[in-house]
């Protein structure tokens, strides 16, 4: 299964805090009728460290029975602890998972330097019945996957690339350079995307493809035929949107324009809220450029 494309971190659906799989169903047929090459769930915008193990396990037997075969399937797998992260990507891979993204842990990140982060990722590939992807996103997490770190752990037959959601173009770029070739490298970042291929990458998991997937599909396609001009013209118009629904007002924003496009958004879990009225607007006017 080729990891390349653009894909969405899907949101976990709630109403009145619960999980809503139906709405999550839905969703995922609506995007299933795009040319999203694969899908990302229990991601950070999935709310996954606001989910308990029972509410994972639901979302993703839910979302392995939409997904076709013909599509990839991710699941955020990562723990605190490397025993606790093989057992739940086992776990994952059961019920029908692909590839697992395993994030850096952060809590005692003073004590996460290169060979403590070396040993977690070598240890949990041995032991992983899928494949695995690095997750590096320092905004969240304080820590950060240096180039040389990946490039190593590139050459483990069982790892088999990264999500960089730092939007470092020139990290993304040295991890290109330095790891294994065949090593796919996915851009986290919708801000950057055009100038993400442009450094190597494979694709982008972004989270303004929940909203636009078509729009960031058109991207790399416009890329991939040379066609320069008409893909940094359309990373310009994404970019407002992209920034509106990632940094500037979070996950709540995010669900709030998939609710303006008609998938179903909803409310983030507590503590998180949804954003104002004139967000709201904002958001309607933004989405209005496509």
């Amino acid at each position: 299964m080729k990891l390349s494309g653009v894909m969405p971190p899907v949101t976990t659906p709630f109403r009145n805090g619960d999980l809503a799989l139906d709405k999550l169903r839905e969703n995922l047929q609506k995007w299933n009728h795009t040319a999203l090459s694969g899908y990302l769930v229990l991601g950070s915008n999935g709310e996954n460290v606001l989910l308990n193990e029972i509410e994972k396990l639901k979302v993703i037997e839910t979302a392995r029975e939409c997904i076709p075969k013909s599509k990839i399937m991710i699941v955020g797998t990562g723990r605190e602890s490397t025993q606790e992260t093989i057992d739940f990507t086992n776990r994952a891979a059961d019920l029908g998972a692909d590839y697992a993204l395993i994030i850096t842990p952060a809590f005692f990140k003073g004590s996460m330097k290169s060979q403590i982060l070396h040993d977690h990722f070598m240890t949990i590939a041995e032991s992983s019945q899928i494949g695995v992807l690095l997750y590096n996103v320092p905004q969240f997490t304080g820590v950060n996957l240096e180039p040389e770190l990946v490039a190593i752990l590139s050459e483990h037959p069982n790892i088999f690339g990264i999500k960089d959601s730092s939007g470092n173009i020139e990290q993304l770029s040295r991890i290109i350079d330095m790891s294994r070739k065949g090593f796919a490298v996915f851009g986290g970042s919708a801000t950057v995307f055009f100038p993400a291929l442009c450094v190597g990458t494979t694709g982008g998991i972004l989270a303004a493809a929940c909203v636009v997937p078509t729009e960031c599909i058109e991207i790399q396609h416009l890329f991939n035929d040379g066609k320069m001009d008409e893909a940094r013209s359309l990373q310009k118009k994404l970019t407002p949107l992209a920034i509106a629904v990632t940094t500037k007002y979070g996950i709540g924003g995010l669900k709030m324009a998939m609710d303006l496009v008609d998938y179903y958004g909803g409310s983030p879990r507590s503590p998180l809220k949804p954003p104002s009225q004139e967000v709201k607007e904002e958001l309607n006017q933004l989405l209005a450029q496509f």
